[in-house]
């Protein structure tokens, strides 16, 4: 099946702080697609055709994917945490559930770390976790100047709390570092973890795979779609040639609205205002940005929607966008 392309909508500045980074207009609280490319990868990110594990449920409760989408990721590794590894710098996220810190390590040689949550591992991952780290079954990817650690938090659909480290040419064992960060972050996460404390009309914690009716999902995909989760944030479903997808994200909001050199803006009733941009190729895409959220500083969260089909198809891909997202949009917490 055709997948849409990779849409790299990644805020900026707003989201580097010298503490622990919250995601725009997401300010931070103690209390109890990463924007990914969906492409080959993603189809083989669903294991749950081979999976006898229960549908939906965490290994431990604390893994749970509704709590998960209000963790902080960056307060999973704070210092205490990357201090036994090196010497931390500045966070920087670029999505709700990523995290990254440039470091050096002990001996003052690059060592760079990236946390996510709610990460989609692939059935082939899910296979290879036969390692224990933090009583979690674990799968390692190691190449030589780098080292990423999946510790298994779902097994249907699959998903890890993963840490990626990377060193220069002349750096360590990159998997060293990994896991001890890893051990750190899990222990952070079965705890009581910073969250994010949403402003008004934020989505993060709106499971995407819920809120669409098949209703909707009938005219383009057929009765039966199938339906695909990837992270915490993003769904898709697919039949008949095309593919429909909504995702949450955090974004640097254009002055002009525009996400797009081609974008248009689209009236979406109720004074709900889109941007829409259709993309060429072998498998034409409409893709619809309605900002949810957005602060001060224009750091923000849009809702995406994209709508796309084989070139052969016939049909209206941005009409059929906004219809999507008209039916959709009152689903979500008021802006």
């Amino acid at each position: 099946m055709p997948r849409f392309r990779a849409a790299a909508v990644v805020a900026a500045a707003a989201l580097l702080m010298a503490g622990c980074a919250t995601g725009p207009g997401l300010a931070k609280t103690n209390s109890p697609r990463r924007t990914v490319q969906a492409g080959a990868d993603a189809t083989s990110t669903d294991p749950s055709t081979k999976s006898s594990a229960q549908p939906n449920k965490p290994v431990e409760p604390a893994f749970a994917a509704e709590r998960l989408r209000l963790v902080n990721p960056c307060a999973l590794i704070e210092k205490d945490v990357l201090q036994t590894v090196g010497t931390p710098s500045k966070y920087s996220s670029s999505s709700y559930t990523r995290c990254t810190n440039y470091m050096k390590d002990k001996a003052g040689k690059t060592l760079n770390i990236t946390m996510d949550i709610g990460y989609s591992v692939t059935s082939t991952e899910l296979k290879n976790a036969t390692k224990q780290l933090a009583g979690l079954k674990s799968s390692e990817q190691k190449l030589t100047t780098s080292c990423a650690i999946a510790a298994v938090t779902q097994e249907n659909p699959a998903q890890a709390a993963r840490i990626s480290v990377g060193t220069g040419s002349d750096g360590g064992d990159a998997c060293e570092p990994a896991r001890k960060v890893l051990e750190g972050a899990v222990r952070k996460l079965r705890g009581n973890p910073q969250k994010y404390n949403p402003p008004k009309g934020s989505p993060v914690e709106v499971d995407p795979c819920t809120i669409v009716e098949k209703s909707t999902l009938a005219p383009v995909l057929g009765a039966s779609p199938r339906q695909l989760a990837f992270g915490l944030h993003q769904c898709s479903w697919s039949g008949q040639g095309a593919e429909m997808q909504i995702e949450f994200k955090t974004a640097r909001i254009p002055k002009d609205g525009k996400f797009d050199s081609k974008s248009v803006e689209v009236d979406l009733g109720n004074g709900v205002k889109g941007y829409q941009a259709l993309k060429d190729g072998p498998f034409p895409t409409c893709e619809l940005v309605v900002v949810r959220t957005k602060d001060a500083s224009d750091a923000g969260e849009i809702v995406e929607f994209q709508l796309g089909a084989s070139k052969d198809k016939e049909l209206d891909r941005c009409a059929a966008v906004q219809t999507f997202g008209k039916a959709v949009l009152p689903s979500l917490p008021a802006a």
